[in-house]
């Protein structure tokens, strides 16, 4: 099999995948702190958070994976 640099649609999928990912994390760690004063959370609340984005990115998955398969077809 040979080196290639073309980026695979399971490669873009997985970045765009983490990017809205990254983005819910940061909305959702935004949201709690004005919520709570700008306390940092416990360790019990940051496993609740990284639940609740993980929800969130599962829920959205099918739109993820759609609008990454257009624009990957776009960049071919």
């Amino acid at each position: 099999m040979e080196h290639s640099d073309e980026l695979t649609f399971a490669d873009y999928f997985n970045a765009e995948k983490e990017i809205y990912r990254n983005i819910t994390c940061a909305a959702l760690a935004a949201r709690w702190l004005l919520d709570h004063g700008f306390v940092m959370p416990t360790d019990a609340e940051i496993k609740e958070l990284v639940a609740e984005a993980n929800r969130k990115v599962l829920e959205a998955w099918g739109e993820i994976y759609a609008l990454a398969m257009l624009k990957w077809l776009d960049g071919q």
